[in-house]
């Protein structure tokens, strides 16, 4: 029968602690690895102020009692348009977040004969469940982008909500509007009350 030797003990340990180091390592990489989930958006509310909008450094406030209801413009970007457009409507009660959307995808549709759709998906405005719509369509003979978001918004000190969608169009094949999505999605990620 083998005996081990006091030298193969002290290796067998010395192997089994740098073993045991080694699964503690990964083990704590794979906890630190998993993601935290990101908290609940907390809904903003619409309120009932006065409107205004600024440009240039200029601000231009409307008289108490006036609000947007449509909203278009052309913006400049690096030398190119983008169009905007933003809308808030009073929303029957009886509707969905779903049937909303369904109805501006289907005005759309109306609007635009060339429409086609690229994607829909989830997400929130101003942390309201909100749709958004990735489309595409021809203009002539130029391509155009779009990416429509809607949402169900309620109003502040009032039991009713309002419909807020939200749209931007671009020339895709112009290099500075490359990332406009993502400054798009990043402009109204940060839409909040005040």
């Amino acid at each position: 029968m083998y005996k081990p030797s006091i030298y193969d003990r002290i290796s067998a340990r010395r192997e089994a602690l740098e073993e045991e180091a080694r699964l503690a390592k990964l083990a704590e990489a794979a906890k630190a690895a998993e993601p935290e989930p990101e908290p609940e958006p907390v809904p903003v509310a619409l309120q009932e102020v006065a409107s205004s909008f600024t440009f240039g450094g200029f601000n231009l406030q409307f008289p108490g009692g006036f609000r947007f209801r449509d909203i278009q413009t052309t913006l400049e970007h690096e030398g190119e348009p983008v169009s905007l457009k933003i809308r808030r409507r009073e929303a029957p009660s009886q509707q969905s977040l779903e049937q909303l959307f369904a109805a501006s995808i289907q005005a759309l549709r109306e609007s635009i004969t060339t429409l086609r759709v690229i994607r829909q998906r989830d997400c929130s405005l101003a942390g309201n469940a909100a749709k958004v719509l990735d489309f595409h369509f021809a203009e002539g003979r130029e391509q155009r982008h779009g990416r429509l978001v809607g949402a169900l918004v309620p109003v502040e000190g009032q039991d009713t909500v309002q419909w807020l969608d939200i749209s931007c169009v671009v020339d895709p094949s112009r290099p500075a509007l490359s990332l406009w999505l993502i400054e798009f999605d990043n402009m109204l990620a940060g839409l909040i009350g005040r």
